[in-house]
């Protein structure tokens, strides 16, 4: 599989000219193998002989964006309850009995865009394993619906205060970044629509979305993509054929700044501020976006850990953080912090903020933001994750953007590119802010009260028209 790789006697790891150094060090593709069932399942290898088991991952289009409002939460739900069995071997104690007897481990995730599946399996078991795997999806027992319910509603009970209120920070914001839109929910729904999900339902869901052309499949490891489409044919080519949903187009963001807040009885405040930005479909705003988030917060010599942590010691846990979806995305950056420390800490972070909108970047900062950009392109390629995001999911969203091509983007990129993005991006008609912990409304009115005449004060003056 293509990597790079330094000669340490001739080319140091910080060079001063990153497009030579590209050029003598070139990031190379993975080499990976595609095609398609005759269902239109789309079947991925990455040939990895050095591996010791096969890692297979199915992914299907079908996450909790494209839930309808009374659906909220059939996606997730959906996902436990392919685990509970098959029409063969109805028992999940059984079904993972059997699995585990052959070493191989299976798990599954769902997010607004996909639900991922995956299993590692020794090469040996391969072929068994990934037979039993695939009756999850082609002949499932949807069984135990009671069961799984009071399951999921406990999950639910992770994220809320003794009150029933949600606190998890990013599904309280995306009510504001995404109002009336199906990417405003939790992926794990409502209590409502979890509590009158029927068997009914879910079949209903996996007909519509678990088809051919919205699925694909992934192997990672010691295979041969020859054998390895064999063997999707013959374990996933009874799933029906054909295109799932159009993907719902993100709505407009309410005009901001809003301010929310939630009390939970804990010893520290998580505050969090959300900008509303764009998604991988529109590469000239995600690389300035994506350049912002690692200015902010990639390393200890980053400007949030070096000038917010280390210098004012006034947290331990901050962070910046950039989650694109094919269209939209946002860009977050959070802290736990004692409540004392509170609007310190807020006007240490627009200071950040308001340095991104108006000063470019100087050499030496650009030129660690390349070199380390450069190696995390690099190391992706050796992770399988990254390998489905990149070569395997974006293929359903007709998005994928190859290795070389992402290095050349960020190559291309400028100081002046990002400050500028920045200044539209940075804005308080785009952000939400999010309080969780104690007192936290008493909190959330003092930063309001403080710092609101600061935010509307920030506007677009950038030169640059790039």
């Amino acid at each position: 599989m293509g990597s790079f790789s330094i000669n340490q006697e001739s080319s140091p790891l910080h060079p001063m000219d990153m497009e030579a150094f590209s050029l003598a060090h070139p990031l190379t593709e993975p080499h990976y193998g595609t095609s398609q069932l005759d269902n239109g399942l789309t079947v991925v290898s990455f040939p990895m002989p050095w591996l010791h088991e096969v890692g297979v991952t199915i992914l299907a289009r079908s996450g909790s964006r494209f839930e309808r409002d009374r659906e909220a939460g059939i996606a997730h739900f959906l996902e436990h309850m392919l685990f509970k069995g098959t029409k063969r071997i109805p028992d999940p104690t059984e079904l993972h009995t059997q699995l585990e007897a052959l070493a191989a481990d299976m798990n599954a995730a769902t997010g607004p865009e996909t639900n991922l599946y995956w299993l590692n399996v020794p090469l040996i078991h391969l072929e068994e394993s990934l037979s039993l795997f695939a009756e999850l999806f082609t002949e499932p027992a949807l069984l135990g619906i009671e069961n799984e319910r009071q399951v999921i509603l406990a999950e639910m009970r992770e994220d809320e205060n003794e009150a029933g209120e949600n606190t998890h920070p990013f599904v309280m914001a995306s009510g504001q970044l995404w109002k009336n839109h199906p990417l405003e929910r939790s992926v794990l729904g409502t209590r409502e629509t979890v509590e009158n999900v029927e068997v009914a339902d879910l079949h209903r869901y996996l007909q519509k979305h678990y088809r051919g052309d919205n699925m694909a499949v992934a192997f990672f490891g010691p295979v041969e993509h020859a054998h390895v489409h064999a063997l999707a044919e013959k374990t996933l080519g009874a799933l029906a054929a054909g295109p799932g949903e159009p993907t719902p187009p993100p709505p407009p963001m309410p005009a901001g700044p809003h301010w929310l807040a939630v009390n939970d009885p804990t010893a520290q405040l998580s505050l969090s501020l959300f900008f509303r930005c764009a998604g991988q479909q529109e590469p000239n705003r995600f690389y300035p976006t994506a350049a912002m988030r690692r200015l902010l917060d990639d390393g200890f010599a980053s400007r949030l850990q070096a000038e917010v942590r280390e210098k004012e010691g006034l947290v331990y846990d901050l962070w910046a953080a950039y989650s694109a979806y094919t269209d939209t995305g946002t860009l977050e950056i959070g802290a736990s912090v004692s409540p004392e420390n509170l609007e310190v800490l807020f006007h240490n972070l627009i200071q950040q903020l308001h340095k991104l909108r108006t000063e470019p970047a100087g050499q030496e900062e650009w030129l660690r933001l390349k070199t380390r950009w450069y190696a995390a392109l690099g190391s992706s390629l050796d992770r399988p994750s990254e390998l489905v995001e990149r070569y395997v999911s974006d293929q359903l969203f007709h998005c994928v953007e190859p290795v070389t091509e992402s290095w050349q983007r960020v190559l291309q990129l400028t100081p002046e590119q990002v400050q500028f993005q920045a200044e539209l991006l940075l804005r308080p008609e785009n952000l939400v802010v999010v309080l969780v912990g104690p007192n936290a409304e008493k909190h959330r009115k003092k930063l309001k009260a403080r710092f609101s005449e600061t935010l509307a004060s920030w506007h677009i003056s950038s030169p640059w028209q790039g």
